[in-house]
């Protein structure tokens, strides 16, 4: 299920008041994409899944005053909301992992902390893809380079050929797309740290 519209006003009002009754309207609104959001991307949490959903809307709660709705810098809505939920599904999976070992004793541990690592993976993609959306709506970044980044980082062209549809060498190609790259490490590297200091 795709994400709904997001309305600005709806978000200012909640921001302006924990306690608006608006706050049932945007739990309608997002909560079936949600859950839908979950089920893809998490299914074995589907026990779960009202739970952190729940925890999601809690969350954002705390972070609402403190948000500034700007697409064009900060990314959708939808993918901020999706990274809170994300965030939580992983950590439900890392407290699993680690009561599943103590359960199952030394012999098991090896695996869980492979399954952690796994998850920390996750939450690293995680940031990336919300990094990426950022990277790709911030206005001060020029659209020839966002296009040329997308068509030989994300499209898997060759170098060679994008150089040539732009008319640029082959050197100029591959620094666009190094600094791209440091500029969505960096800025996935930003949003986890932010995420840690919550």
């Amino acid at each position: 299920m795709p994400f709904p519209t997001t309305s600005t006003t709806l978000l200012r009002d909640l921001g302006a008041n924990a306690q608006s009754p608006r706050w049932a309207e945007l739990v309608a609104r997002y909560r079936p994409a949600l859950l839908s959001f979950l089920s893809a991307k998490f299914p074995s949490l589907a026990d779960a899944a009202d739970d952190l959903v729940q925890e999601t809307f809690l969350a954002l709660a705390k972070r609402l005053p403190d948000y500034r709705h700007a697409p064009d810098e900060k990314g959708h809505f939808r993918a901020y909301l999706a990274g809170i939920l994300r965030f939580l599904a992983v950590d439900e999976l890392r407290r699993r992992a680690r009561a599943d070992a103590a359960l199952a004793g030394a012999a098991d541990l090896a695996a869980a902390d492979r399954a952690a690592e796994g998850e920390a993976r996750a939450w690293r993609h995680a940031a990336y893809e919300v990094a990426l959306s950022q990277y790709l709506a911030d206005p001060s970044v020029q659209t020839r380079t966002k296009e040329i980044f997308r068509r030989v980082a994300l499209g898997g062209e060759r170098p060679e050929d994008v150089a040539a549809a732009y008319g640029l060498t082959r050197n100029a190609v591959d620094q666009i797309r190094a600094r791209a790259t440091r500029s969505l490490r960096e800025r996935a590297a930003a949003l986890a740290d932010e995420e840690a200091k919550e």
